[in-house]
């Protein structure tokens, strides 16, 4: 990478970053501090005779996540599916030959990190995950010619170099609303999330539609927003258990740690599950069999998710196709954390 490609990323001259790297004066300490993060980022050496990360020995494709948050001045995932995505797609590309670079992201709706990378030539393609569904930027990203996968973000797009990966999210959230009603669930809670991400969209959608399909067999229907949180879907769950009048009985979370989040408060309470309450999950994350009661929940592959993803991106690299769309199938794993409601 050259001086003035690293200045641009940067976003500064190519004399301060020159004067940076000299340890020469005229330069705010602030600046500075922002001049060396980026250089040790991107591990930059200027005419650097080594081997550069995007030389024809190195083959490194970029996996993009903004599921974060800020802790004590650190940023770390908050998604067990991320978590466990970073490390099934670092094992499939290894496989093709070629190595990952992983970074989170801040927002949901920002794609200027992204663009960082795609400009400095350092990554081939790029994996991105958690991100808002219909940005108008994908379209100014395209432009940049570099093959990119969306894994769970756009319903559709043709736009050139940009694959799609989704996952079947609006099946089973019908058929997860569908289950509780043929289980003599009559009075339902959804555990749903406010962020603007094509699964969550999905699962509503199918919600939405058992609701329709089933009105006549359901007494009252309460949706709140958890927001993928453990704790507050927590708290959520608390408050609606200690109110007067009737409670539901069948609990539908978005996902895993919001149906964990839910178990917690109704053990907490005295409440059985699932002799009084029934909780259906999403995602079937590692721990969910292991709880006590162990979690019906909608299994999601993400060993499949990530290969194909993987697939996909280095497939589009190498020029063997240009870009694809695959919908993948999920699967409803019943455990104890379901049962017969008994009026």
């Amino acid at each position: 990478m050259t001086m003035e490609e690293m200045a641009r990323i940067i976003g500064i001259s190519r004399i301060t970053l020159s004067k940076v790297m000299n340890n020469k004066d005229g330069v705010s300490e602030e600046t500075r501090q922002r001049v060396k993060e980026y250089i040790e980022r991107y591990n930059f050496e200027p005419n650097s005779q080594a081997r550069s990360l995007v030389g024809k020995k190195e083959q490194i494709i970029g996996f993009f996540t903004t599921y974060s948050e800020e802790a004590g001045g650190n940023t770390h995932v908050t998604s067990h599916f991320a978590t466990e995505l970073v490390n099934l797609v670092v094992n499939a590309a290894q496989k093709r030959g070629y190595k990952t670079l992983v970074d989170i992201t801040p927002k949901e709706d920002d794609f200027s990190e992204v663009e960082k990378y795609l400009n400095s030539g350092l990554i081939r393609g790029a994996i991105l995950f958690g991100y808002a569904s219909g940005s108008p930027n994908l379209e100014y990203l395209s432009r940049k010619g570099v093959p990119l996968v969306l894994i769970n973000q756009e319903v559709t797009l043709d736009l050139p170099n940009i694959s799609l990966v989704n996952m079947d999210d609006e099946t089973w959230g019908y058929q997860a609303i569908e289950c509780l009603v043929k289980l003599n669930h009559r009075r339902l809670l959804y555990l749903t999330c406010s962020r603007r991400r094509l699964p969550i969209k999905r699962r509503a959608h199918g919600v939405k539609r058992a609701l329709e399909a089933y009105k006549d067999q359901i007494l009252s229907f309460q949706e709140c927003n958890g927001e993928f949180n453990e704790d507050l879907s927590y708290e959520i769950v608390k408050k609606i258990y200690t109110q007067e009048g009737e409670k539901p009985t069948g609990i539908f979370a978005a996902n895993d740690q919001m149906a964990i989040g839910a178990i917690n408060a109704l053990k907490d309470l005295g409440i059985r599950v699932p002799e009084e309450v029934s909780v259906i999950g999403f995602d079937d994350i590692s721990i969910s069999k292991y709880l006590t009661p162990a979690l019906t929940t909608i299994h999601c592959d993400f060993k499949e998710i990530a290969d194909r993803s993987v697939e996909a991106l280095i497939d589009s690299i190498e020029g063997k196709v240009e870009k694809s769309h695959q919908e993948l199938p999920l699967e409803f794993v019943k455990r104890e954390s379901l049962a017969f409601h008994k009026e």
